[in-house]
C-alpha cells in the first residue's frame, strides 16, 4: 500500500530549516537532529520523505534550481540587448542567498559531484545557451560579426562577471548597484568593439604564427 504524501506544510518547514542548517553549517556539518531542532517532527519524518540527508539536500538544491531562470532574452538592437541580459545575469548571480549556496557548493561539490555540475548547468551555462542563439541569429542576419557564438556568448558573460562574482565569493568585497553598472556597461562596450561588423579594408589582423 502506498505511504501517504507528507502535508506540503511539513515538507516547506523542513526545507527551509535545512537552508538555514546548510548554508550556516555546510553540507558535512549539518545533521538530521539539527534540521528537526528547527523543524520539528522526527527522523523517522525526513527518511520516510528524503530518504537521507544527501536526499534533503539533493531536494533543496532542485527548489534552488527552479528559481534559477534568467529572463528570457528581450529583441532589440545589440547594445540594448547584450545590456539588459548582462544586468539580469549579475542579478541573479550576485544575489546574496546565490552567493551563500555558491559557497556551500565549492565546498561541498567533492562530497556530491552532481550538486556543482547541477549548479553550473542551470545558471552559467543556460545563460550562455540563450545567449549564444541570440549570437547566432545576429550572426546570420549581418549585425554581429562572430565566429562562434556560444564561445562569443560564454565570453561576454565572463567580461560581464569579471572579478565581482569571486570578490563576493571568497568576501574580499561586495560589489553592488553602480560597480556591477559600471561592469556590465563597459563589458558591453568593448564586446561590440570586437564584435561589430567593419569593412575589410580597415581590418589589421596579425598572423597567427606571428602571435
Amino acid at each position: 500500500m502506498a505511504q501517504p504524501e507528507m502535508p506540503i506544510g511539513r515538507r516547506a518547514a523542513l526545507l527551509r530549516a535545512a537552508r538555514l542548517c546548510f548554508l550556516d553549517r555546510g553540507f558535512v556539518r549539518t545533521s538530521i537532529s539539527d534540521i528537526i531542532a528547527i523543524a520539528g517532527g522526527s527522523r523517522a519524518t525526513v527518511y520516510e520523505e528524503f530518504g537521507s540527508k544527501e536526499g534533503l539536500f539533493a531536494a533543496l538544491i532542485a527548489a534552488i534550481l527552479e528559481q534559477m531562470h534568467l529572463p528570457d532574452i528581450a529583441t532589440g538592437p545589440p547594445d540594448v540587448v547584450l545590456r539588459q541580459a548582462g544586468l539580469s545575469y549579475m542579478e541573479q548571480l550576485m544575489d546574496p542567498e546565490a552567493l551563500a549556496f555558491y559557497r556551500v557548493v565549492s565546498g561541498e561539490s567533492s562530497h556530491i559531484r552532481e550538486l556543482g555540475q547541477a549548479i553550473f548547468a542551470a545558471g552559467p551555462q543556460a545563460a550562455a545557451a540563450a545567449l549564444a542563439a541570440r549570437f547566432a541569429a545576429w550572426k546570420q542576419t549581418g549585425v554581429l560579426d562572430v565566429d562562434d557564438p556560444a564561445k562569443a556568448a560564454t565570453l561576454f558573460l565572463a567580461m560581464v562577471e569579471g572579478d565581482l562574482h569571486r570578490a563576493a565569493i571568497l568576501w574580499s568585497r561586495a560589489p553592488a548597484g553602480r560597480e556591477i553598472e559600471d561592469n556590465v556597461e563597459a563589458a558591453v562596450e568593448l564586446f561590440l568593439s570586437g564584435a561589430l561588423p567593419v569593412r575589410p579594408s580597415t581590418i589589421t589582423r596579425t598572423p597567427a604564427a606571428a602571435r
